[in-house]
């Protein structure tokens, strides 16, 4: 079957031609609408993260709290309790009934006045033994002083008891004469001989002994 060629009509070719760059320009004017729009929105986008992270940080921390200053409060001391004085209480006056004062006016009987009991007579001394006893007795030389030549003057102070005799010696002196090694016999002599005084009673005694060899012998 052969084909039968079909002429175009030109008219149509232009109309379609100029819808086809009508529809050319519409994109293009499209496109450019799009970019440069977008352009901006993209940019305000950005901004506005910008500002947002900018603004939604976390404010820095506070500062510490300044150190809390305690005050020491220093204790009080306590009064001091004071001492107790105790009231003063008046005693109550005292009566007396008429028989009491019938018997203080009426004159006392006089009481025998107390026997005084006998006085005891204190030692007396030191006095002279040669005035105040009767019975004196000369000591005997001691033998080995003698047999030496040791001659001095023996002083000795001694008390009598309420009898009369010889109580102990109460002091004793040796002069320069007698050495130590020798007194404790003229001691012993002087002793022997007071054993046998007699004497005023309660007395203290003074008695001086001469040891003295006879220049004859």
């Amino acid at each position: 079957m052969a084909s039968i060629p079909i002429k175009g009509n030109p008219s149509l070719r232009n109309r379609r031609s100029a819808g086809l760059i009508g529809v050319i320009v519409f994109h293009a004017l499209l496109i450019y609408a799009l970019v440069t729009g977008l352009a901006q929105g993209v940019v305000k986008v950005i901004q506005q993260k910008v500002e947002v992270a900018v603004i939604s940080e976390p404010p820095p921390p506070p500062p510490p709290p300044p150190p809390k200053i305690e005050k020491v409060v220093q204790p009080t001391a306590a009064p001091k309790p004071q001492a107790y004085v105790p009231p003063v209480v008046n005693p109550p006056p005292v009566v007396q009934s008429a028989n009491a004062i019938q018997s203080v006016t009426s004159d006392p009987k006089p009481q025998p006045a107390p026997t005084p009991a006998p006085a005891v007579e204190a030692p007396k001394g030191p006095i002279s033994a040669k005035a105040n006893c009767s019975h004196l007795e000369a000591p005997e030389y001691p033998s080995k002083a003698q047999e030496d030549e040791v001659q001095g003057v023996v002083t000795v102070v001694f008390g009598v008891g309420a009898d009369g005799k010889f109580s102990g010696i109460s002091n004793i002196g040796f002069d320069g004469g007698i050495p130590p090694r020798y007194r404790s016999s003229f001691k012993s002599a002087i002793t022997a001989a007071l054993q046998g005084y007699t004497c005023q009673a309660n007395s203290q005694l003074k008695q001086e002994f001469g040891f003295k060899l006879d220049s004859g012998s």
